[in-house]
This record gives C-alpha cells, structure tokens and sequence, in this order.
C-alpha cells in the first residue's frame, strides 16, 4: 500500500536528499534548488516503510522525485499515483535526472523544453579592448542603489547577497556597466550558479560574456565548480554563455500530465 506523508521541513527528508543530490551525474541549477524551497514535501512510504520522497509546489508542478533503489521496481505504480490522486498535474525535469524524466515520458501528455543547462567546457581568453579603466570586484554595501538600478527582476535580496559576498560589479570609469553573482547551489556540494545582468544601454557590448569569464575565473580560483543556465526562449543568453566556453547538452523539461478538461 502506498502511502503519503506531507512533512514541514526538509530538514525531515534531508538525508534521503543528500542521496538524491550525490546520485545526480552533476548538481542541479540554483533555479530549481529555489523551486524546492519553497515546496511542499511528501515521504513517500509503502507497506509502512519510508522509500523515498518528493517535492511540489502550491500549483501541483513537481521538482524533485526520489526513490530508493529497492523501490525502484514500484516507481511506475507510485508515479501513477501521485498523478491519479492529484498531488502532480506537471514537473519540471531536468534531462539528466534519469528516473524522473522516464517517467514524465511514461505518463506525459504534454512535454515543451523550458530552459538550457550549461556546464563549462573550453578555456576562453576574452578581453574588451574598446572599454578603458575596468573594475571587476565584489560589490560593497556602497554599490547598492546603482545595483538596484540596472538589476530589475534580476537581483532579490540584494543587500543579503552582498553581504554574503556573492555580488559582483563590472564598472568602466565609475559607470556600472553589469553586474554577476556567484552562490552556492547545494550545501555539501562544490557547485557554484553564475550568470549577469548588463545595463540597457551597454549590451551588445560583449560585457556578459566578459562578466561570464570572470565569474568562472573567480570560481576555478578558489576551487568552485561553475554551471549555469537560461531560459530556453533566451537566445540572446545562450550565445553569451557560449562565447564564454560553456556548452548545453541537456535541458530543462516541463512536462503535464493532465488533458486540458482536467
């Protein structure tokens, strides 16, 4: 018998977590670690004993599934469960996490790519000779309403980040031309999300691609691991990631699983 237990924290899943996150061929995005923050979780218990777990959000969109390998069997039965009793409507999947995405293909009705995952593939020398007196460094409490300014959505939380050291700012002349941030995806694992926003009237400059190559070069020097990621509509994005040394060869799914009547 299967059997569902909605629990308060992840701190009541975190070891099965920690097996999760090991197992994965490489570390998700900070973009899904985020989603699951802000999850409900469910031990997943069959005859009275606890085999796995899995997270979803108010909307009913999975993000993390997980099974012990002597469940493995039963992941069919449970997966067809969870969508039949109406825990599950869609998942967001990315394509590396193995069991997860064969069976969103088993049971989907709708599948469409929502993002790319990058990971960093070629040493890139990229320099900007056309822009005089550059400053990268990690931004200060002082450097927050010039932030604030050229951010948008891109920032939240800024001054926290700021202070964890996690901000850093690109500026020409003692203009802000764009900013990056660097933050840790996952508590035991050395894996570090990039990426950069750059001020409206500055792109097309090859400046996200200069902030990309710095972030990775801050990264490797104090022996982090970069990864990063865009929107899979971001073309824009993609290219600059690109011409930073990053390749994609796996992709965020967004599956549904009911008909539209449903």
């Amino acid at each position: 018998m299967i059997e569902l237990v909605l629990v308060e924290s992840l701190d009541e899943i975190q070891e099965q977590r920690e097996h999760y996150m090991n197992e994965l061929p490489y570390s998700q995005e900070l973009n899904t670690e985020e989603n699951v923050w802000e999850c409900q979780y469910y031990k997943i218990k069959m005859d009275s004993v606890w085999v796995g777990y899995f997270c979803v959000s108010l909307n009913k969109t999975l993000w993390q599934f997980y099974l012990i390998k002597s469940a493995l069997t039963y992941s069919q039965e449970i997966f067809k469960f969870l969508i039949d009793m109406n825990y599950i409507v869609s998942a967001e999947c990315i394509s590396y996490d193995h069991l997860l995405m064969s069976l969103c293909f088993d049971f989907h009705k709708k599948a469409t790519c929502s993002a790319y995952v990058f990971r960093d593939d070629t040493d890139v020398n990229y320099s900007l000779s056309s822009i005089k007196d550059i400053s990268f460094r990690l931004a200060m409490k002082e450097d927050f309403n010039n932030l604030s300014e050229i951010g948008g959505d891109f920032f939240y939380n800024l001054e926290e980040h700021i202070l964890k050291r996690e901000v850093f700012i690109f500026y020409s002349d003692n203009e802000l031309l764009g900013a990056g941030t660097c933050k840790k995806i996952y508590h035991s694992l050395n894996y570090y999300d990039i990426g950069m926003v750059v001020a409206n009237k500055h792109r097309n400059k090859g400046i996200g691609t200069y902030i990309i190559v710095k972030l990775k070069e801050y990264c490797y020097n104090n022996n982090q691991i970069p990864v990063c990621g865009c929107w899979y509509p971001n073309y824009a994005s993609k290219k600059t990631l690109e011409k930073a040394g990053f390749i994609t060869k796996h992709r965020v799914i967004r599956f549904e699983f009911k008909n539209d009547k449903y």
